[in-house]
C-alpha cells in the first residue's frame, strides 16, 4: 500500500482524474512531498472500494471546490463522505458562466485563462481553501467537477508556492483533459473542445496574471488574506 502513494495517477474505481502534487522537483532543488494533497474529479459516484482507498492513503480532509447548484443530487454521498472525513464545501466560482461569455469563448473573442481571473481574485474562497488545507491533520483531497479548472487553478498555487518550474505545473493542468478521456472523443476545432481540452496555454494565462499582479505566489496569497504562518505551514507541507 505504501508503494501506492508514489503512483501519478492514482487506481480508483469510480473517481477520475485523481494524481498526487508530489514528485516535481523544485527550483532550489528539493521535491513536493507525496503525503498532503491529492487532486481528483468529483466523488459523486465513489465506490466503498474508492473510500477504502482514501483511508489507505491517509485522506483526513476533503475540500469541494463546487457550488451549491452543483450538489443537488449528491446530497447522500455528500453525507456519508461528511461522516467519514473531514468535509468542506468551498465553492471557488462565483457563479457559473453566463451564455454570452460562453459564446465569446467559443468565438475565441475570450480565453479559459481570462475566465480563471474570477477565481483567482475570489480571495474569501481562496482564503478559506488554503487556511482549511494548512490546518489539516492528514492528506487533503481536493476536487470540483472534473478536477480541471477550479482544482487546476488550486494545484497552480499550491505547486508555485512550493518553487516548482512553470513546466511542471503547465504539465500537471494539461493532463487532465487526456486523464478525462476528451482528447479521443473531442477534436481540437470541435467548439466544445475550448471547455473540454486543458491546453498549457490556459495555466499560462493564469499564472503570468498572478505574476504580474501580485509578483510571487507567496504575494498573492498574503493579498488573498492568509497569514505568514500559515504560508508557512503550506510550503512546509509541499516539500518532501
Amino acid at each position: 500500500m505504501e508503494k501506492i502513494k508514489y503512483l501519478k495517477i492514482l487506481p480508483f474505481e469510480n473517481i477520475k482524474n485523481a494524481r498526487n502534487l508530489g514528485g516535481y522537483p523544485t527550483l532550489d532543488g528539493k521535491i513536493t512531498s507525496w503525503d498532503f494533497f491529492i487532486r481528483s474529479a468529483n466523488l459523486d459516484d465513489s465506490t466503498e472500494n474508492d473510500l477504502k482507498l482514501l483511508d489507505d492513503l491517509n485522506v483526513s480532509t476533503i475540500i469541494d471546490l463546487r457550488r451549491d447548484d452543483e450538489l443537488i443530487y449528491h446530497r447522500e454521498k455528500i453525507k456519508i463522505l461528511r461522516d467519514r472525513f473531514s468535509y468542506y464545501q468551498i465553492s471557488l466560482s462565483p457563479r457559473p458562466l453566463r451564455y454570452e461569455e460562453i459564446q465569446r469563448l467559443i468565438e475565441k473573442k475570450d480565453t479559459i485563462g481570462k475566465s480563471y481571473i474570477s477565481i483567482i481574485d475570489n480571495f474569501p474562497a481562496i482564503k478559506k481553501v488554503f487556511e482549511t488545507m494548512a490546518d489539516a491533520k492528514g492528506t487533503v483531497l481536493f476536487h470540483c467537477q472534473e478536477g480541471k479548472d477550479r482544482t487546476g487553478i488550486i494545484s497552480m498555487i499550491l505547486l508555485g508556492l512550493a518553487g516548482s518550474f512553470r513546466t511542471d505545473i503547465m504539465a500537471d493542468y494539461e493532463i487532465s483533459s487526456a486523464n478525462l478521456g476528451y482528447v479521443d472523443r473531442y477534436d481540437q476545432n470541435e467548439s466544445e473542445a475550448i471547455f473540454r481540452i486543458t491546453s498549457p496555454y490556459n495555466i499560462k494565462e493564469a499564472m503570468e496574471y498572478i505574476e504580474k499582479k501580485y509578483k510571487t505566489f507567496e504575494q498573492y496569497l498574503q493579498c488573498a488574506g492568509v497569514d505568514e504562518k500559515t504560508i508557512e505551514k503550506l510550503k512546509e507541507k509541499m516539500i518532501e
